[in-house]
């Protein structure tokens, strides 16, 4: 008995120690599970900060931040989740299942909490904007659903159900559950609305189920009226809930939705089947837009970007038609959004959003803030930032309102301008021709006057390595044509040609053509021997390029057939191309990258033989025809003119072709303009043989009155030479009652003249002269009931109309009508002729200056026929004391960067001769009458030394004093010449 009960105690202290012992293993196994949690717990930290760390660097990397949010998840850090989910929504749109993974867990920590379940709505509204999600509305609605008992929670629920059917109810494949949802909630209502079995129903519940019968009516026809995918089923559905007929309106918009249904159903089966889903939208999209409505459209577009978000041509054919075809700012502004959050390396989205947002006009920190989110994109590509900094730019320069104060308008410009040309210097490849200081030189020189400013930028841009760029001398000499003068484009070209390497014909084109348009005859062959000088020295650099381009040929062809293949491969493309090839090839293919829309891949790729074609020659002129060439014999020059022969090939390589002169049409030598007789051709620049008569230069017409444009700037009419079009057979006494008027703007209309010209009587008719487009030629004729009334309106002459001077005058013929000029062209003593002035300024202003120096009588502005000022001005006062004081105290007078000049008005003698060219000083642009004699060109024989003896006519004038004798008067009385003796009692004004 003793033995049993102390094997039982044995047994339970063994027990005991074995409990003991599992209770020891079991908090082993705890302490393990710890360390191992803790040890996971701090490499998920450790993750978790590596991450963060990557995403401050470069807050672009989409997977970075899937990661994140992934590992926050796991570790349950919920305001971290929260943070890292906002943060990424922020840059990136967020795809379908982000979305509703972060709804699920916001709708699960919501509750019936008012506060929570707003926030929710708020990102429902989020996620709805970033793609077209079918299932995120579907959660909306369900959402929605939840909050139906609150105040006004069944409108609230109705609204959502519309904004889902309104952004996806057009979804062909997944539409339909949308509208079913729908359906199943009106009529779980219409359901509550029923009275209870064996309850009778009272006047309110019948009105409810009426109302609500309806609504499920309307929801059924809108429904069966759009193509979806199992619509015969919905229109099944409808017939057994109507019990009754269907409307006859509602089969026919159901047929016609079907049939559209099955013209589409092949894209959305291809849409279900095939791997390139991009090509199959890009057609369904282009059927939509052929026979679809906008909204249609639309949703195709939302489909198309969802499954293509990060095609950057998906997001550019989307905005594109928004802004071609609805050109509404509140869909595409949204869109515009979306796409630079998708896909922000492209800088063609980033551009069209800028001006999109310009056409919306918004303000200007909102496009500043937008090209700053754009510059930090991190673009692949030079060009891109280029791009980007161009448009804003553009943007700036619009935004600058000349005619009004602009001052801190264009510092901003300037100030930007600047900046971007500093940012993309610290960019490879980031404007390698200088497109923004060009850009920058022009709006110097056209609206701020400054062309020192430009021509600063163009020699920056030209000493950055375009030296020898024919392009970009080209464009600088442009520029220069455009805004600057004949000296420093006369030296442009100069160093030039000096230093164009790829092209060097372009510039030898552009040198001659500018001395034939403004250089006299010493410019002209002064330009025309540089040019065949330095052609020379091309063609021989050429020649001894070529000559070492075959010795290495021959090199390769003697070391066999393997070399000579390789040979072969490597320069079968030089094949019939110049024989510098070789030499310039890294130039011209740089030259060529930088501008590929100019023609100088054919210049380059012509044949190497030494005959160098002008631009105007034909292109079908082959090398083995015979071709023309001008030969500058002196001898032949000084007789008989320019004369033109043939030459073969060989021999047009030692004499570059010059351009023939102007108006060359043939082998056969012509007449110069305007020579009647038949007298051999005169040398360029020869007026005539005989003394004191000489054909007037070709559309010469007569006198050049004060504050007319120069014969040059004076566009020739169709009815110049006639009489004036569209006067027709007017008789005698309709002509005596018409005025002609002209110079009037393109967009001046019948009622602006009849209103502006009633005031001198009654209009009969208007005639406006129109082409055949139906725009004005800008000149009319006014018929009025009698002579008076035109007399009247003649005192419209000259006055200013929608910024132009109107010239108004009597409707004659022009060979029977002499001039007239309404102005006095004598010595007037009370009048001053001021030059010099601002452009800006103004009559009035120009009246408070001079009527400080007594009563003012007129002020005019001297204009163009554009209405643009020339700077010059006449002001006449009452009495010429007056005047004599005014000039004293005003000339020299400083007004803003201009210093003006003041004189008693005295215009010098225009009475035309016969025969003679009067020119007038700032005529503006030269006409010639034969190459290289300017029709401006001023005597230089002082006015009081003139002469009214002609030379005999056996007497043959000299080219030098051709412009002295052109201002002599032909018939006068001959007079004997006059001693040094006699010219120097005359100037000093000894007797």
């Amino acid at each position: 008995m003793e033995d049993s009960t102390a094997n039982e105690n044995n047994k339970e202290m063994q027990d005991s120690d074995d409990e003991e012992k599992a209770d020891v293993e079991m908090e082993c196994e705890k302490d393990s599970d710890s360390n191992d949690s803790d040890s996971e717990n701090e490499e998920s930290e450790r993750q978790v900060a590596e991450l963060q760390k990557q995403i401050s660097k470069n807050p672009y990397l989409y997977d970075v931040h899937i990661d994140l949010i992934k590992l926050l998840k796991q570790l349950g850090e919920l305001e971290q989740l929260r943070d890292a989910r906002q943060r990424m929504s922020e840059l990136f749109p967020l795809a379908e299942g982000l979305w509703l993974e972060w709804l699920k867990d916001e709708i699960s920590l919501a509750g019936d909490d008012q506060k929570e379940r707003k926030k929710v709505e708020d990102l429902f509204e989020r996620a709805v904007k970033d793609y077209l999600s079918v299932k995120i509305w579907l959660e909306y609605v369900q959402f929605s659903i939840g909050g139906m008992a609150s105040q006004d929670g069944v409108i609230k629920i109705r609204e959502v159900f519309e904004k889902a059917l309104s952004s996806a109810g057009l979804h062909v494949a997944q539409g339909s559950s949308l509208w079913e949802a729908y359906r199943e909630f009106e009529n779980a209502i219409l359901m509550g609305v029923m009275p209870a079995p064996g309850q009778v129903a009272t006047k309110q519940q019948e009105d409810d189920f009426d109302v609500q019968h309806k609504r499920i009516m309307a929801l059924f026809k809108r429904q069966l009226s759009v193509p979806l995918n199992d619509m015969e089923e919905s229109f099944t559905e409808y017939k057994e809930w109507l019990q009754g007929e269907i409307d006859s309106q509602i089969k026919q918009q159901f047929h016609k939705a079907l049939e559209y249904y099955k013209k589409i159903q092949p894209y959305e089966k291809d849409l279900l089947t095939k791997e390139d889903k991009k090509e199959v939208y890009t057609s369904y999209i282009d059927y939509e837009v052929s026979h679809g409505t906008a909204a249609r459209v639309i949703c195709l577009y939302e489909r198309s970007v969802q499954e293509n978000c990060l095609e950057p041509e998906v997001w550019i054919n989307y905005t594109q038609y928004l802004d071609s075809k609805l050109r509404d700012e509140t869909l595409s502004i949204p869109v515009f959004e979306r796409s630079v959050r998708n896909c922000p390396w492209c800088s063609q989205l980033w551009s069209d959003y800028l001006l999109t947002l310009e056409r919306a006009k918004k303000s200007h920190q909102t496009v500043k803030g937008t090209v700053d989110r754009a510059l930090s994109c991190g673009f692949a590509e030079g060009g891109s930032y280029l791009q980007i900094w161009t448009t804003y730019c553009d943007n700036l320069r619009r935004w600058i309102r000349w005619d009004e104060d602009h001052e801190e308008q264009l510092t901003l410009f300037r100030a930007n301008i600047e900046k971007a040309v500093e940012h993309l210097y610290t960019i490879p490849d980031g404007d390698p021709s200088g497109s923004l200081r060009q850009f920058w030189a022009s709006i110097e020189a056209k609206y701020c006057k400054n062309v020192t400013k430009g021509r600063e930028l163009w020699n920056e841009i030209m000493t950055e390595g375009h030296g020898n760029e024919a392009a970009m001398w080209l464009n600088f000499y442009h520029f220069e044509r455009c805004y600057g003068d004949n000296k420093h484009c006369r030296k442009l070209l100069q160093r030039a040609l000096n230093s164009v390497s790829d092209w060097p014909e372009s510039i030898v084109d552009a040198f001659i053509n500018f001395e034939r348009e403004e250089g006299d005859l010493e410019q002209y062959e002064s330009a025309l021997s540089k040019c065949n000088a330095q052609m020379d020295r091309i063609k021989e650099r050429r020649k001894q390029a070529a000559e070492k381009e075959e010795g290495e040929k021959s090199k390769f062809q003697k070391g066999g057939k393997k070399q000579q293949k390789t040979f072969d491969k490597g320069h079968h493309t030089d094949k019939g191309h110049h024989s510098d090839k070789g030499h310039h090839s890294d130039k011209k293919q740089q030259f060529n990258k930088k501008d590929k829309n100019t023609k100088f891949d054919k210049r380059q790729n012509e044949s190497s033989e030494k005959v160098f074609f002008k631009p105007y020659q034909k292109k079908e002129m082959k090398h083995e025809d015979t071709s023309e060439r001008i030969s500058l014999d002196e001898d032949q020059k000084a007789s008989n003119g320019l004369k033109r022969k043939a030459e073969d090939d060989q021999s047009s390589e030692s004499v570059f072709k010059v351009p023939p002169p102007p108006g060359f049409k043939g082998q056969k030598s012509g007449p110069p303009p305007g020579y009647k007789g038949k007298k051999s051709e005169p040398p360029p620049g020869f007026k005539g043989h005989k003394a004191g008569v000489s054909e007037p230069p070709p559309e010469f017409k007569g006198k050049s009155s004060e504050g007319e444009e120069p014969p040059a700037k004076v566009q020739k009419t169709d009815g110049d030479d006639r009489l004036h079009e569209g006067q027709g057979d007017m008789g005698p006494d309709k002509s005596s009652c018409t005025a002609f008027v002209s110079n009037l703007a393109y967009d001046v209309d019948e009622d602006h003249i009849k209103n502006t010209f009633s005031q001198f009587g009654e209009i009969k008719e208007i005639r406006l002269i129109k082409n055949f487009k139906g725009r004005s030629k800008g000149y009319a004729y006014i018929e009025f009931p009698d002579e008076l009334c035109v007399i009247e309106a003649l005192k419209f002459d000259r006055t200013p109309l929608d910024g132009r001077p109107v010239y108004v005058s009597r409707c004659e013929d022009k060979s029977v009508r002499k001039p007239q000029f309404k102005f006095a062209t004598e010595l007037e003593k009370n009048k001053l002729f001021i030059k010099g002035l601002p452009f800006t300024c103004t009559k009035e202003a120009l009246s408070n200056i001079f009527s400080q120096h007594g009563k003012l009588k007129d002020v005019r502005l001297v204009t163009y026929r554009s209405g643009a000022p020339k700077g010059l001005a006449y002001v006449e006062y009452e009495n010429e004391n007056e005047a004599t004081q005014a000039v004293m105290k005003t000339d020299g007078l400083a007004i803003g960067e201009h210093t003006i000049s003041v004189a008693i008005s005295c215009p010098p003698d225009r009475r035309p001769q016969k025969d003679q060219f009067v020119p007038s000083l700032g005529s503006g642009k030269k006409e010639t009458e034969v190459r290289g004699k300017a029709r401006t060109q001023v005597s230089l024989l002082p006015r009081a030394l003139k002469t009214g003896g002609a030379a005999s006519s056996n007497e043959k004038p000299s080219s030098k004093s051709s412009s002295a004798t052109a201002n002599e008067k032909p018939g006068s009385k001959e007079q004997s010449g006059k001693s040094n003796d006699d010219f120097r009692k005359m100037l000093l004004g000894n007797k």
